[in-house]
């Protein structure tokens, strides 16, 4: 099956106990009790390399810049 052929997918997020939310699957129009195929992507995805790397601060410019964003919202 080439990728042109394959049919649109629709992300899902699975709840702590494994279940897939009601909602979820009515914004879709599963109705209740409907069975699904649930089929493996080509890549697993993974949450390694998705955080942005942060610079090492020192506690003092840490505080400095609290300091200042503090000082920005009550500005207003």
């Amino acid at each position: 099956m080439s990728a042109a052929s394959e049919p649109a997918g629709h992300e899902l997020v699975v709840a702590p106990d494994g279940s897939i939310p009601a909602g979820q699957l009515a914004r879709l129009g599963v109705a209740p009790g409907a069975r699904l195929r649930v089929v493996q992507t080509s890549q697993p995805r993974t949450l390694a390399g998705s955080l942005p790397e942060l610079p090492d601060l020192a506690w003092e410019e840490f505080e400095e810049a609290s300091a200042l964003a503090t000082h920005d919202l009550t500005a207003t």
